[in-house]
């Protein structure tokens, strides 16, 4: 793994970027002064998280342009970073690990924007703690991990169905 801090600019008081070998990622994170903790900072944005989500130096570079002054020879050097890692391959830890790890959900935050990725299906998911008006896939396991969209949070959500009742929203 290669990482690279700088000093942010705008809302930003630092920038980080590198390549994650694991997950083959280039990744970018992005800081801001934390909102109620004085001297301590908040994640604005991270990107790279997720298995093969940053493929290139220059979708990094992209990301951190806005909130970073970085040097121009940056992407040479994640480049190298990269191909420095072509001979190596997962211990046992990151064997184990793998399975584990899921992709983000996409970042869909409108009733409409998930109607359009296909998340057509209106449920109600109720347990003991909760009550979600969801939008879903028509064809997702229920009795799985899914992907839905929160109707009341306006966020992408994985959802352990096995944890819920989940019928049909009243017409």
């Amino acid at each position: 793994m290669s990482r690279y801090d700088f000093p942010g600019k705008g809302v930003a008081s630092s920038v980080a970027i590198g390549y994650d070998r694991p997950l083959s990622t280039f990744f970018v994170q992005v800081m801001q002064p934390h909102p109620r903790i004085d001297g301590e900072e908040a994640t604005y944005i991270w990107k790279g998280s997720t298995p093969g989500e940053l493929p290139t130096a220059a979708d990094a570079i992209a990301v951190a342009t806005e909130y970073a002054d970085l040097p121009k020879d940056l992407g040479a050097k994640l480049e190298t970073d990269r191909l420095k890692t072509l001979g190596t391959f997962d211990g046992p830890a990151q064997l184990a690990a793998k399975p584990f790890i899921q992709a983000s959900p996409p970042p869909i935050h409108t009733e409409a924007d998930a109607r359009e990725a296909g998340y057509t299906r209106a449920v109600l998911a109720d347990s003991t703690h909760h009550t979600l008006e969801l939008l879903i896939e028509p064809g997702a396991d229920l009795d799985s991990i899914f992907l839905a969209f929160d109707r009341d949070a306006n966020e992408m959500l994985h959802v352990h169905g096995w944890n819920f009742t989940i019928e049909p929203e009243a017409p």
